[in-house]
Formats: structure tokens, sequence, C-alpha cells
């Protein structure tokens, strides 16, 4: 099997490269540090001679609340899928892999909707299209939060790794309102392993990726202190505004028997990890 993954950059797309290095020769593609040039914001076609089986889209632009964050967002998160697809069947991919969002599925009243979500949405739908006119197989998966042990992941889960920073020395974690707000965390290696092994089977459909678990935020913090080994010690502050619950985000059983794996990392073997690897770079 050869593997094409954009997203050269990506901390997800570099993981997913390296697992299905084990399998095959696999390439990477971006704008830098890549083995072919191909930019997500560009109309430009891409000249590649190449033939990939399997081709895994797994860069993004998050958005932002300003006018010209919507642009970019629609311009690489959109018309990129597009590009990308289009590059795909230049390479003669059977299979197209596109690693979405749970914010895809997110509606105008949620809390968490933006230019992400809707951008997001967006390339599911013209990637269908695509595929669907050319007879490519394609594969949507709807990631919820991800988080990995090296915390390469921080900037998107600042929440998680600063429960985890508390945890690790003894500081209360406060939670700001009273809600108790559950949350999917899906760690990158249970990710990296459902993508490789999508990668080795033709199973087209769009697909929730998450844990099997959606603990609330006092359950993340209880598994924290107890994988830092310290007293729980966790308040909630209710005259601050209350964390909002995300929509009903339920993994794809069908999908994980398919593949013959779940999700195994729970956030307390999660922080476990982590822990680890902090004792090991001190």
């Amino acid at each position: 099997m050869k593997s094409l993954v954009i997203g050269s950059t990506s901390v997800i797309g570099k993981a997913i490269a390296a697992e299905l290095s084990r399998h095959g020769q696999v390439k990477l593609a971006g704008r830098r540090e890549a083995d072919l040039a191909f930019d997500l914001s560009s109309q430009e076609p891409c000249a590649c001679k190449e033939r990939f089986d399997v081709v895994m889209l797994a860069a993004a632009d998050f958005g932002g609340s300003q006018p010209q964050d919507l642009v970019r967002a629609e311009l690489v998160n959109s018309v990129g899928t597009l590009a990308a697809c289009r590059l795909a069947e230049q390479c003669g991919a059977r299979h197209f892999i596109l690693l979405s969002s749970q914010s895809a599925g997110y509606q105008p009243t949620d809390p968490y909707y933006g230019s992400y979500s809707l951008s997001k949405r967006h390339a599911e739908e013209v990637a269908s299209l695509y595929c669907q006119e050319r007879g490519m197989a394609l594969t949507v998966l709807r990631i919820s939060q991800v988080y990995d042990s090296a915390e390469q992941c921080r900037p998107h889960q600042p929440l998680l790794y600063a429960i985890a920073d508390k945890a690790q020395v003894g500081r209360t974690v406060e939670l700001y309102g009273s809600n108790d707000a559950r949350r999917n965390y899906l760690h990158l290696s249970d990710l990296v392993e459902v993508c490789a092994r999508l990668a080795q089977r033709t199973i087209a459909g769009l697909f929730n990726c998450g844990h099997p678990e959606s603990p609330r935020l006092s359950e993340i913090a209880q598994a924290a202190f107890e994988a830092f080994g310290a007293p729980l010690d966790v308040r909630f502050l209710p005259e601050k505004t209350d964390i909002p619950d995300l929509p009903p985000f339920d993994p794809a059983h069908e999908l994980y028997e398919r593949i013959g794996f779940t999700p195994q990392i729970d956030v307390r073997r999660g922080f476990e990890l982590m822990r680890a690897r902090r004792e090991n770079l001190s």
C-alpha cells in the first residue's frame, strides 16, 4: 500500500504518516517539510506524477471570529479539500480519507459554532460530491478533541493540559460556572491506529471518531490527580460563566467493529502517559 498524507507540518498528519510507513511507502504533502509541494489555499493544480493507493487529508485552518478568518477557513478547508480530491484523482487513488471534526455537525445555535464548523461541513460536502462523481471511495472521520502525551496538541486543548499542569503540582483545578460539562478526548495514538486500519480497508462513509467514554470535567480532573498521585482538589466557580456542554457525540461503534479496533486510552491512562513522559524529561 502506497499512501499520501496531506499535512506535512500537522501533528496529526506526521503521526499518521509514521504509522502508515509500517504498512508501505508513505509520502507527505504540504507547504513545508514535504515530499510533495502542495498548498491547500492555492488554485493552481499540483504537478504530481506518482501513483498512490490512498490519500488522506490531515490539515486544516482553525478559523476565527473575524471576516478574514472565515474567508481563509473556507479557502483552506472547503476549496482546499476540493484541491486535495483533485490531487487524489490525479494520483490514481482509489480511496480518499478526510479527517474532519465533530464541530462539522454543530448548528448555528450551538455555543462553539463558527467559521471552523461551517468550513469543515462544507469540506465534507464538496468531498462527497467530488468523490461520488469520480467513483472514488470516500471516508469522512469526524474526530473529537485530540490530545497526546508529548503535548504537541496543547495549543488546541488548553483546558486539558491546564488540568494536568495543576494536578502535577497539587494545585486547585478551578472550573468556571456550575455546569459539569462532558467532553470527549481522543488520544493521538488511538486516532493514528484507527486511520492506519482505515487506510488498509476501503470502508466508505461518514463516521464519528472518538473515545467510547465522554467524562465530565470533574471526572477528567479526578483522573488527572489520580494519575499524578495528588489529592483531588477541584472547585467550581459559580460566579463565573458556565463552561457549556457540547452537542452529543456518539463514536461509530460500527466502524470500530469493522476495523477490529476501539480506542483504548481513556483520560486516566492518557494522563499517566503524560506524567511518565514529563518524568523522563525532568
